[in-house]
């Protein structure tokens, strides 16, 4: 099956993140998938899967999305030894709402009884 992605434009969405800081102690900041779609649907507006799919959330009434499809590659990618990239999750323990903006239009994170909400950054040179 061929990739849906190329992982060097996901990365590329990473390193774009606003809030990275060399140098800083933590490393690379985590964006969830929700943040990654919503950059990747601007960055490629005529990808097929940004044609196909919605960026996701609860109000769509939808179960497939552009922010799943973005989390399932990249935590298939994450798994590789030679991947550079990293996931992790945020619990959802205690959060009611989760929403971001997607240029002016509010996505709220649908699935909050979930495992948790994946994110992902750039891994860390070894």
């Amino acid at each position: 099956m061929p990739h849906e992605f190329d992982v060097n434009d996901l990365l590329e969405i990473m390193d774009k993140c606003r809030e990275y800081e060399p140098g800083h102690p933590l490393g690379r900041p985590y964006m969830s998938a929700y943040q990654i779609a919503i950059c990747f649907a601007q960055d490629h507006p005529e990808h097929p899967l940004v044609q196909e799919l919605r960026v996701g959330g609860a109000q769509t009434g939808e179960r497939r999305s552009l922010a799943q499809r973005i989390a399932h590659f990249l935590s298939a990618q994450a798994q590789t030894s030679d991947s550079q990239v990293d996931g992790a999750f945020i619990s959802h323990q205690n959060i009611v709402e989760f929403t971001f903006d997607n240029n002016g239009s509010p996505v709220r994170v649908s699935g909050l009884s979930g495992p948790g909400h994946s994110i992902f950054r750039r891994r860390p040179a070894s």
